[in-house]
């Protein structure tokens, strides 16, 4: 997904982004040129324009002549496939759409402000060029309440086993084994990460129960740090059960609101296409960083806990998926791949070493897996961005 200017172009297939965005310019090879037909998007002429189609190159400028705000959509007009997609464009507003096209027919859809969608006319490109960007079928929002649904019951039917846990660490806490409550605080930190793709709809919970000291006016020692980094840091730093005390309970008491809370609140469908690339995101931005460290050196457990939820949330996508994404049979081996690198570090007693202890190579090994699952990770929240059609 490419922003410029307000303006959003989304690749349907989005594995090779084979379009870009800008204010002329081109990406045509000299036995390629640069074809630029001016085409009206809008209930009015939608579509109407491209008159001389051939293969290669395309760099459509696309007009906006309607009164309201529209998005256009380059689709294959027997299934309705999605090629690309350029949302919004404003009234009397233009953009450059530019994607290599091969032999088939094509259309540009018009899906205006309150409005019905229309579809302009067919064009035909003869040939044997092949278009290097698949269309994918849209997907609708009908189509990922179910899985929002899913998603739901999952978080629902964790909750309890995660304040077991937490009230586990403090009871510990409260009677003062600091050595029991270091044991415990991990599988209680790890069983909040697995829910990594509904701490959108945490909303202020997640701050309470996982937040860190990023940007709070006092740091670490800032009262609005609490949760699990806060009971981190005070358990790898010396500090004593009492003054660790309230913050345990605090812990425990914003989980049980969490899931007197939770019921009630609605997962927003698209969060959870979205989740399944930005775990695996901020598992390299701030896991893998050692940013989020503060004295466990749990990174590689807390790696692997985040891979779980990759896990779940593709599961869930997985049925809107096998028909739109291509790589999606690679994403497996690579999930288990990573897995296998992690789970090699796993010491006999199940911890694992700290991130710095680690060699040059193995950190390297370790990144690279990430770094590749993200980037497979990437296109799933484009694909899975409800579209109207109608």
């Amino acid at each position: 997904m490419l922003v410029v200017g307000g303006v959003v172009v989304i690749a349907a297939v989005g594995v090779t982004l084979g379009l870009t965005l800008g204010r002329g310019g081109s990406g045509a090879s000299a036995e390629q040129p640069v074809r630029s037909p001016r085409i009206s998007i809008g209930l009015s002429g939608c579509g109407t324009g491209w008159t001389k189609p051939a293969a290669g190159q395309q760099d459509f400028l696309l007009v906006n002549t309607d009164l309201r705000n529209g998005d256009a959509q380059l689709i294959d007009p027997a299934s309705g496939a999605v090629y690309a997609e350029v949302e919004p464009l404003g009234s009397g507003a233009s953009a450059h759409l530019r994607i290599m096209l091969g032999h088939g027919s094509y259309a540009f859809r018009c899906v205006m402000e309150d409005d019905t969608a229309i579809t302009g006319p067919t064009v035909t490109i003869g040939g044997t060029l092949r278009t290097p960007v698949a269309p994918v079928l849209p997907v609708t929002r009908n189509d990922l309440v179910p899985v929002a649904r899913a998603y739901e019951t999952y978080v629902n039917n964790a909750l309890p086993g995660l304040i077991g846990l937490t009230r586990t660490l403090s009871a510990d806490i409260g009677r003062g084994d600091l050595a029991a409550a270091r044991r415990d605080w991990l599988p209680a930190h790890l069983a909040y990460e697995r829910l990594g793709a509904a701490y959108g709809a945490f909303d202020t919970a997640d701050s309470a129960i996982n937040g860190r000291p990023d940007g709070l006016p006092d740091g670490l020692q800032d009262s609005g740090f609490t949760g699990f980094h806060r009971l981190e840091y005070g358990l790898w730093h010396g500090e004593s059960a009492a003054s660790l005390g309230p913050a345990a309970d605090a812990l425990v008491t914003a989980e049980t609101d969490l899931q007197s809370a939770f019921p009630q609140a609605q997962i927003d469908p698209l969060d959870i296409a979205i989740r399944a690339h930005e775990i695996t995101e901020n598992t390299l931005q701030f896991t893998l960083t050692g940013h989020d460290d503060l004295g466990s050196g749990s990174e590689l457990a807390t790696a692997r806990a985040n891979l779980d939820g990759t896990r779940t949330v593709l599961g869930l996508l997985r049925p809107l998926l096998t028909s739109r994404y291509p790589a999606l049979p690679a994403l497996d081996p690579l999930i288990a791949t990573t897995d296998r690198d992690l789970a090699a570090f796993q010491h006999p007693d199940g911890t694992y070493p700290a991130l710095a202890d680690l060699s040059v190579p193995d950190r390297e090994r370790v990144d690279s897996d990430f770094s590749e699952l993200s980037e497979q990770l990437a296109p799933i929240a484009s694909i899975c961005e409800p579209r109207r059609t109608q």
